[in-house]
């Protein structure tokens, strides 16, 4: 039975989850990541609030309603995917969802929020990838909630398909094991894919959109 390993924990009802085990590939599905809350007391004033990550959203609202601390019932809020936009429904509604590309996304939320005011509520080390890209174009506000870093005990057996969601999730491990014949590299997007190269992995294999289907579709054509 071959081996994938994905840097994401996978929900019971995962798309990925369920078709690869039904074609017959035993999922190994963790982060290679921890993580930790950045306490802050209030949110700076605007009109959306953007997140990057379903993590930034977790944060985020746990740590105001622990706190008591308010918001605007003007604030519009907007998630970089769809994993992320869910995420944001299970607190408050969510008003525009993007692709989940940095590229693609920018402008489509521009049209929208032109040179409004918007708070990006993310982790110490992201890459900024939207507000890089609207910064000249709305009033972007950082609001860092969250830090994570790479775990430094966890082993895995040896797997056939790697699969990574994230640049540190790729740091990770590749810290602790190299690349061995055979194996096939997978990322979620561009971003990933470029840490990937940079350590020196080469031809990795992402998706145009990063849904688990395209995962999947992506797997199953490259086996």
């Amino acid at each position: 039975m071959k081996k994938i390993f994905i840097s994401r924990k996978l929900n019971s009802d995962s798309i990925f989850k369920i078709k690869l085990e039904n074609e017959g590939f035993e999922i190994w599905n963790e982060s290679l990541l921890e993580f930790e809350l950045i306490p802050f007391e209030k949110i700076p004033d605007a009109d959306w609030i953007f997140f990057y990550s379903q993590k930034g959203v977790q944060f985020f609202f746990n740590h105001i309603r622990n706190n008591n601390i308010s918001f605007s019932k003007k604030i519009q809020f907007a998630g970089f995917g769809e994993k992320t936009a869910k995420a944001i429904e299970q607190f408050t509604k969510c008003h525009f969802t993007g692709t989940g590309n940095a590229k693609t996304t920018a402008p489509d939320f521009l049209k929208i929020a032109h040179g409004k005011k918007i708070l990006f509520p993310r982790a110490k080390n992201s890459q900024r990838s939207v507000q890089q890209l609207i910064d000249n174009q709305s009033i972007t506000i950082d609001l860092i909630i969250y830090k994570n870093f790479p775990q430094k005990e966890f082993d895995l057996p040896r797997m056939d398909y790697l699969f990574f969601t994230s640049p540190m999730n790729a740091i990770a491990f590749f810290q602790k094991y190299q690349l061995e014949k055979g194996q096939k590299v997978f990322a979620i997007g561009k971003t990933t894919a470029n840490a990937l190269n940079d350590l020196g992995i080469k031809n990795v294999i992402f998706p145009k959109k990063p849904s688990e289907e395209e995962f999947v579709k992506l797997l199953l054509e490259n086996q």
